[in-house]
């Protein structure tokens, strides 16, 4: 946990973004609100307690926050859709797997990896065959 505060801890502000449209048009959102959302820049903030980590995205549209424990399931709510979770650290990398709960569901599973490259955090996220990058700096520690 120590490794996870030292490097992600803190205040980051997105500065650019790959395929983000396209990562939302394969997750099935509608047009206009993809549109909406790529002119928006986030702003992530990881804290981590104990054995808790939280992390909190917030646009000034929607915000969303997720405390967990590595290595521990839980669940969530992403656009209506009831999700599996699972967050490990492997590699320098925490890495979010999150995959709908119900067989039927047209949200497709999505993986969420998050490195520091220098100063910067890389959030990639995969889902189907798009790979969006946002890439943030650290506003505060």
């Amino acid at each position: 946990m120590e490794d996870i505060k030292e490097k992600f801890a803190g205040t980051w502000k997105m500065v650019r973004s790959e395929n983000f449209e396209e990562f939302l048009a394969e997750v099935g959102v509608n047009f206009f609100i993809r549109k909406m959302a790529a002119l928006a820049k986030p702003t992530t903030v990881i804290s981590v307690n104990e054995d808790t980590i939280t992390i909190e995205q917030k646009t000034g549209i929607r915000d969303k926050v997720d405390t967990f424990k590595l290595n521990e399931e839980f669940e969530k709510e992403m656009e209506g859709t009831k999700m599996k979770c699972l967050v490990v650290y492997e590699d320098g990398k925490i890495k979010y797997t999150n995959t709908p709960i119900a067989p039927d569901s047209t949200v497709k599973p999505q993986t969420v990896y998050r490195e520091r490259f220098g100063e910067e955090l890389l959030v990639q996220i995969e889902c189907g065959n798009v790979v969006c990058k946002r890439y943030f700096e650290q506003v505060t520690a």
